[in-house]
């Protein structure tokens, strides 16, 4: 008889047995709760990414530029940081963020991109490739925040651009946008031959554009002249109970409500209706033209205040409809001179501070893919890890003109940068990871070498300092051009003229708005002379923010950015160019 295989008994003799065996089973039970807490856990905190594309430095070659950053002395350990590679054509089909998956992987396409605009307005070209780089470079919080509430994967970027949410721009919007609905209903009682139901006349304020003039210098102006004349025409109207319209010629160079929107009343009209309408002085309706047009600083005071410091506006101008055509501001010039309404615009919550931006952006909101644009860009520029400094270069009308002949580069205007770089010493904070320089410029040939600054060490080094390696230099990419080229035509001869159609030119114009919305988002701004940066500087609402330049043949005279005796002053920007 075969016997069995002999059993023995576990934990019989003390070998132990019983004790390894339990201690197997108690591993294996731990890893299985470690599993499941492990598939928790990635549900409840998933993980993000944010499609930085893989590029040389991750397969050893460290002869990028970006790829070597370093940190800066007095600032924190800074984390390696990717370059993406991002071909020049454009993709007809990009990928988009927020793959929504199990993971919930928040992930950036290769290229930033703007969807054509439902409504049939003005579409931006995608961003430039600059802007990527940069945001790529933040912080990883920083970078998921951009992805998260930035981007948006049906349209490129999210449309919202809020207004006065904390009160920031004061209490008196919804009583001043009551006012002007009543005078509309009026307005409509007039136009039907309705008038004897009106107990008085209903009082307007207008801002007006003609035609460029075939003769002389009596044109609209640019971006901030007509921004300026714009913005202190509804100042006065606000302070005086009136409401205000406003109206470009649609050739000059484009209609106003092709440019913006209208988010809080209805602004536009027709100025030749109107003028019959309110020229009828024997049944109390006037009209009355006002011209401020390239008045000088004494001589627009003696428009404005004729009665100094105790002026009352309501005693200003008599007309019930008062048309103004006008590129002069004088709204900052009210809280310095006024004895009257500093007073009144405080109870407002108006300041000398936020009174430009928030009546701008109370009338006059941009197109929906100039807003997606903006806030692009502008959210980079917001980021707690990111010191972003926006320069504005007035180089001529003539690279404008003639950009086949243009000869600007950084060595002329290298003291913009050795400012930035001063600028950027002095405020940098630990929390900065990052530089950020943005350019505005209407020289085509100087932007595109200021970009080359991302990828050419040599003249980093030259131009953005020690600290180049921490340091992205950015740039739209739009078109550029001069809002009123026909008036340019006169005193510069321009090889190619071009023709100043609504679509050629609402590009440009365009850009001229978008660029210096995104300027005025800058933590710091650093602009020429003119009067375009320092209406970026106005509605940036921060009065110790801006540092302006001389002109290049002056530049031995530029100040140390470094110091606070650099950062200009709003009282004196309202003495510049379009005043204020």
């Amino acid at each position: 008889m075969v016997s069995g295989p002999s059993y023995k008994r576990i934990g019989t003799n003390g070998d132990g047995l019983l004790f390894k065996y339990k201690l197997a089973k108690a591993l294996t039970v731990i890893s299985l709760i470690a599993v499941i807490l492990m598939a928790v856990g990635s549900l409840v905190y998933p993980q993000s990414t944010w499609g930085r594309p893989t590029t040389d430095s991750d397969t050893g070659d460290d002869s990028s530029l970006s790829s070597e950053a370093e940190t800066p002395e007095g600032a924190p350990e800074a984390e390696p940081k990717v370059t993406p590679k991002v071909e020049p054509e454009v993709h007809e089909t990009p990928s988009t963020a927020f793959e929504d998956n199990e993971s919930d992987i928040c992930t950036l396409p290769d290229e930033l991109y703007i969807n054509p605009s439902e409504d049939g307005t003005y579409t931006p070209p995608h961003p430039d490739t600059s802007l990527l780089n940069a945001v790529l470079k933040a912080s990883d919080e920083d970078i998921e925040s951009y992805c998260r509430t930035a981007y948006e994967p049906e349209h490129g970027f999210v449309e919202a651009m809020p207004y006065n949410e904390k009160g920031e721009c004061g209490n008196w919007q919804a009583e001043y946008t009551a006012l002007h609905q009543r005078r509309l209903e009026e307005l409509a009682l007039l136009k039907d031959g309705k008038g004897d139901e009106l107990t008085e006349p209903p009082r307007f304020v207008s801002y007006l554009c003609k035609e460029v003039p075939v003769n002389g210098n009596r044109g609209c102006g640019g971006t901030a002249d007509r921004m300026s004349g714009m913005i202190s025409t509804f100042f006065y109207g606000l302070l005086t109970g009136r409401a205000y319209l406003a109206h470009w010629a649609d050739a000059n160079p484009i209609p106003l409500e092709t440019l913006f929107e209208k988010p809080h009343i209805d602004w536009s009209y027709d100025p030749q209706e109107m003028k019959k309408l309110f020229s009828k002085p024997e049944e109390g309706y006037t009209y009355e033209q006002v011209d401020t047009l390239n008045q000088k600083y004494p001589v627009l005071g003696k428009t404005i205040f004729p009665d100094g410091p105790l002026q009352d506006f309501d005693n200003l101008w008599n007309g019930t409809f008062v048309e103004v055509r006008s590129n002069r501001g004088y709204i900052i010039r009210t809280f310095k001179e006024s004895a009257i309404y500093p007073k009144v615009l405080a109870s407002m919550g108006l300041t000398k501070q936020n009174t430009f931006g928030c009546l701008t952006d109370y009338l006059f909101r941009p197109t929906v893919g100039s807003r997606r644009f903006i806030n692009a860009f502008r959210h980079l520029f917001e980021m707690r890890s990111v010191l972003s400094i926006g320069m504005q270069i007035r180089t001529d009308d003539n690279a404008l003109a003639n950009p086949q002949l243009d000869t600007n580069n950084l060595e002329k205007w290298d003291y913009f940068l050795t400012c930035a770089n001063q600028l950027a010493e002095a405020k940098r904070q630990p929390h900065h990871k990052h530089v950020v320089y943005f350019m505005i410029t209407d020289s085509l040939k100087l932007r595109d070498e200021f970009k080359s600054l991302n990828t050419d060490e040599k003249k980093a080094k030259k131009y953005l300092g020690k600290d180049y390696k921490t340091t992205s230099t950015v740039i739209t990419g739009m078109p550029v051009d001069h809002i009123e080229p026909n008036q340019v035509e006169k005193y510069i001869h321009v090889e190619n003229p071009i023709d100043v159609t609504i679509e050629r030119m609402t590009p440009g114009v365009n850009s001229a708005i978008i660029e210096n919305w995104l300027l005025g988002h800058a933590d710091y701004r650093i602009i020429s002379p003119q009067g375009y940066g320092k209406l970026a500087a106005f509605h940036s609402r921060s009065d110790d923010s801006t540092i302006s330049l001389p002109r290049s043949e002056r530049k031995d005279k530029a100040p140390h950015c470094g110091s606070d005796d650099a950062l200009t002053t709003y009282d004196w920007l309202a003495t510049q160019w379009s005043l204020g």
